[in-house]
C-alpha cells in the first residue's frame, strides 16, 4: 500500500489534545535516548507550535496503526510516521474483561481523534 491508496482525514478540532499526545511520547524518546533524528527535532517543535498554525492528517492502516502525517504552518514541509495506539488497545482488552473503571478510559487516544476527523482529499 502506498500513501496514494491511503483514505486521509484532517484533523480540525481538538488540535491541542494531539499536541498532548505527541508531547507524551517526546518525552518517552527522551527518557530512552531517542532524541537525535531530524524527525524527533520536528516533532518537539510540532508538539510546541500553536495549534492554529499545524496541520494534521491520518490514514488508519490496521485496528490501532495510524500513518500521521503534520506541517507547521507556513511550511510546507510534510514529516510523516506510524502511530500505535496503545491507549484504545488497552481499552479493548480491558473492556473485554470487564474492568471499564480502569483511567484509561478517561485519556484521549488517537483512535478518539481519528473519530472526529474529517475526510479530505489532500494528497500526501
Amino acid at each position: 500500500m502506498n500513501d496514494t491508496d491511503l483514505t486521509w482525514r484532517e484533523l480540525i478540532t481538538k488540535k491541542e489534545e494531539f499536541l498532548h499526545i505527541l508531547r507524551i511520547l517526546n518525552h518517552y524518546y527522551e527518557m530512552r535516548g531517542e532524541t537525535k533524528s531530524k524527525q524527533f527535532g520536528f516533532r518537539q517543535k510540532l508538539a510546541d507550535s500553536d495549534p492554529k498554525h499545524v496541520q494534521i492528517f491520518f490514514a488508519k492502516l490496521g485496528t490501532y496503526e495510524y500513518q500521521v502525517s503534520c506541517r507547521i504552518l507556513p511550511s510546507d514541509d510534510l514529516e510523516t510516521w506510524i502511530h500505535i495506539d496503545g491507549i484504545a488497545e488497552e481499552r479493548e482488552r480491558l473492556a473485554q474483561i470487564g474492568n471499564t473503571d480502569h483511567p484509561v478510559f478517561s485519556l484521549v487516544c488517537l483512535g478518539d481523534l481519528f473519530t472526529i476527523s474529517v475526510p479530505t482529499h489532500i494528497s500526501l
